[in-house]
């Protein structure tokens, strides 16, 4: 979805009037200015066409013509991103707005090489600068946008979507990534219409499907999210957290057999998630099939030494087992972590001081 936009290419054509019965001679070398426009027309052309190495060559030729070519600078600095060449790219980028510092273009472009580079401070001020430049450009404030979300800064992030979706309402990611703000802020109805325009605006974005439905889960709508996890699962079925999630909806609803079934789907994916096992060992105590339920948890332990919801599960399946002062060490364990109601089964049951 990052796209660079290119300054549109302006061709410069000499038009002389035709004159009868006169001899001329042709000069086969264009004026420098000429030829600048005429390597930049190329330089253009191959871009767009993505022979990147070709349209370098054009804008440097062209550069080499007309060294105070601006749109030049910002185009190659433009193919330079796409190279991944990108402390040239930044070079160029300076260039261009030494030359022309009233272009919003390439404060935007400078600002993505800056985010590949991680210098986000740098390129959430060039953001910025776009958006003063040009205020109906929505990328700028969605990408500045995005940055004030990873910060956790989500008022300011909101702010900065509503002003993507304002300059342009069928920006179905600038929905998307508001309802993802709108979530944190736990506006949950807002965060759950969002996500429903970018579908609507972008029905292929599954993200969006996938983040609708835990915020359906989380706002208590277990029979929406369900369904959208089947639309998402019916499109996309390598998803392990896809699975887990339907299958945690699942076990919230009481369907212990279909949990069970979704749990082994995310472990087959993703043998080494220790939350999957886990979740499937507390849908087998449900559904007591207790060695199983401790094979799982075990499983799960062995993944993370420090999982104490695995240890508290482990210590249920083996109480079940008759198995009690192996149920007593489990439960401690769980409480050694963090898990104070560890303790409380412990005293329950009768388990002694160790």
């Amino acid at each position: 979805m990052r796209k660079i936009t290119l300054l549109s290419a302006t061709l410069l054509l000499a038009v002389s009037a035709a004159q009868a019965q006169v001899d001329t001679v042709r000069a086969t070398t264009l004026p420098p200015a000429q030829l600048a426009e005429k390597l930049y027309n190329s330089g253009v052309a191959k871009y767009n066409q993505k022979s990147y190495r070709a349209a370098l060559q054009d804008f440097d030729r062209a550069l080499a013509a007309k060294p105070d070519f601006a749109k030049a600078y910002y185009n190659r600095a433009a193919v330079r991103y796409e190279l991944k060449d990108y402390q040239p790219a930044i070079q160029d980028y300076d260039q261009a707005i030494k030359l022309d510092p009233n272009t919003f273009g390439s404060y935007f472009g400078r600002g993505q090489v800056r985010e590949a580079l991680k210098q986000t401070a740098e390129a959430e001020q060039d953001y910025g600068k776009a958006t003063e430049l040009k205020t109906d450009y929505a990328p700028a404030w969605y990408y500045r946008g995005a940055l004030r979300f990873e910060k956790a800064e989500y008022a300011a992030a909101k702010a900065d979507f509503d002003a993507a979706i304002k300059a342009d309402p069928t920006y179905a990611y600038a929905w998307h990534d508001r309802g993802s703000t709108q979530r944190q802020l736990n506006n949950l109805p807002a965060a759950i219409q969002d996500y429903s325009q970018a579908l609507k605006l972008q029905p292929e974005l599954l993200p969006a499907l996938l983040n609708r439905a835990a915020t359906r889960r989380r706002s208590g709508d277990l029979k929406g999210a369900l369904q959208d996890y089947n639309d998402y699962l019916a499109k996309k079925q390598d998803n392990a957290l896809a699975y887990t999630n339907r299958g945690s909806t699942r076990y919230e609803q009481g369907d212990y057999k279909g949990a069970v079934e979704d749990f082994g789907r995310a472990v087959v994916l993703d043998a080494g998630y220790a939350f999957a096992w886990n979740n499937r060992a507390a849908a087998y105590l449900k559904l007591e099939d207790y060695k199983r339920a401790e094979a799982d948890a075990s499983k799960a332990i062995s993944l993370n030494a420090q999982y104490a919801e695995a240890y508290l599960n482990r210590g249920h399946a083996r109480e079940m087992l008759r198995l009690p002062d192996a149920a007593c060490q489990d439960w401690r364990k769980a409480a050694e972590l963090g898990l104070e109601i560890g303790n409380t089964h412990a005293a329950n049951a009768g388990c002694g001081a160790e």
